[in-house]
């Protein structure tokens, strides 16, 4: 299968960054949120949801005490409530405030914290290490997918499950934010709605969720490196995030590593 042109194009934003400025963009966008990224987790957050879905797809597919990798940690909520499930974790992210967050919360004992520098090209992971890897609302940041799928199925051990979740291109909210993006396009009209700092900020995160794809076009794009979709249930379609559940393949090793070599 040809790769697809818009998951292999690498950068394709508004408005567009070079690759390891695109990195320090969106490190810099969560950094600024790491103090109170910690609310959206208290028992009625707005994504406290989130980790129950993960733990309870992840308990699908692996037992604790698998050894998971939470990949774009943020503050460690998701590998705090899966640590308390008897997993053992590994938690990574470019935004160093959010890690420092993570450590001060929640403490070095129990979860492996590990900050990745902005331009990364390898995790700091040795082959096969982990029998999981999850990402929330990770892979629509990232300015390599080629690079990120390769890696995460490079420290996966055989017959491991990657999941993760993704705009929902048929959610409706998801169908505005696409129509904003295309109206800001204009420059006059981004320069006079930047003058208010919220919109400004709406407009910052817009920029820098840069992969917006159908469906079908990631499950693609993660079987070009071994990764065969898993179907789980549970997974409403109307949410404005859908998930995915893939597990690599034992007989196809790193299809398509090192195929982009330019940084995350």
């Amino acid at each position: 299968m040809k790769p697809s042109p818009r998951l292999a194009a690498g950068l394709n934003i508004w408005p567009s960054y070079k690759a390891r400025d695109f990195s320090e963009q969106v490190r810099n966008l969560f950094n600024d949120r790491a103090e109170a990224w910690g609310r959206n987790y208290k028992p009625q957050g707005k994504l406290t949801w989130r980790l129950h879905q993960f733990c309870s797809v992840l308990g699908e597919f692996a037992s604790p005490p698998a050894e998971v990798l939470d990949f774009g940690c943020g503050t460690g909520h998701l590998a705090k409530h899966l640590g308390e499930h008897h997993y053992v974790l590994t938690a990574c992210d470019l935004a160093d405030q959010m890690i420092r967050t993570a450590r001060r919360v929640f403490g070095e004992t129990d979860i492996k914290w590990t900050t990745l520098p902005a331009d990364w090209r390898q995790l700091p992971f040795v082959d096969r290490s982990f029998d999981a890897v999850v990402a929330s609302s990770v892979l629509e940041y990232v300015g390599n997918l080629e690079l990120v799928f390769s890696e995460l199925a490079r420290v996966l051990r055989d017959g491991g499950v990657l999941i993760f979740n993704v705009p929902n291109p048929k959610n409706g909210q998801r169908k505005r934010e696409d129509w904003a993006k295309r109206m800001t396009r204009r420059a006059w009209i981004r320069r006079a709605l930047c003058t208010i700092p919220r919109i400004q900020r709406y407009l910052t995160y817009l920029g820098l969720s840069n992969n917006r794809f159908p469906l079908g076009e990631w499950e693609r794009g993660a079987s070009r490196h071994g990764f065969q979709r898993m179907h789980a249930g549970h997974r409403p379609a109307n949410r404005p995030l859908f998930l995915f559940a893939f597990q690599k393949n034992a007989l196809t090793e790193h299809i398509g590593q090192r195929q982009a070599g330019s940084p995350v």
